[in-house]
């Protein structure tokens, strides 16, 4: 990794008080949060916004624009998006992007969930945190796809972390009727070829 930017502390205010206030208050929160996840973040300054790392890598950055605040994780697409916050736009190999408009829709707790999963992962080996992250795919899941070719095509031909939210969303419920109608929308979700993410667009 490049060398920490020395001035990066004092780029990284004056960048969050020279903005609007709504974006502001994004942002000092989310340095603050950031900041909470771990006492061994270290801020950087890249391509002209606020960058946060442990370990000499970079976890995340956020930048502000316009009508929004982008929060990015530099390895998102390895991440579970426990809470399902990650933007629609997963169109990057790697990144995965949170969009904030105002401060009010900002959820601590699930927050700080990311910000540990990503750094637990800087912690963890890869071969390691791939095993970890390793998951079977539940047999009321499996059986169905059995069933249903286009799904099954579908589901297999999708990336690991799509396969894995989908799985998840089953296994995570608790009682057989919401198990099933769960796997009804999966089901209906994978005939038209749907990400997880995807079926609130719809």
């Amino acid at each position: 990794m490049a060398q920490i930017n020395p001035n990066a502390s004092i780029l990284i205010h004056d960048y969050i008080e020279n903005l609007p206030i709504f974006s502001k208050e994004i942002c000092k929160l989310l340095q603050e949060l950031i900041h909470q996840s771990s006492i061994n973040i270290v801020e950087d300054w890249k391509w002209k916004i606020p960058i946060f790392c442990f370990e000499n890598e970079m976890i995340c950055g956020f930048a502000a624009f316009k009508n929004h605040v982008s929060l990015t994780f530099f390895n998102g697409a390895q991440m579970s998006n426990k809470h399902q916050i990650f933007s629609e736009d997963c169109s990057a190999q790697k990144t995965r992007t949170i969009k904030f408009i105002s401060i009010s829709e900002m959820n601590r707790k699930k927050l700080n969930n990311y910000f540990k999963e990503a750094i637990l992962m800087k912690k963890s080996p890869v071969g390691k945190f791939a095993k970890k992250a390793t998951f079977e795919i539940p047999e009321l899941l499996q059986e169905a796809l059995n069933k249903n070719l286009l799904a099954k095509k579908n589901f297999e031909n999708m990336a690991y972390t799509y396969r894995k939210e989908y799985a998840l969303y089953i296994l995570e419920a608790k009682q057989e009727t919401t198990k099933l109608k769960r796997l009804e929308k999966i089901i209906g979700n994978l005939e038209k070829n749907i990400k997880m993410h995807e079926q609130y667009k719809c």
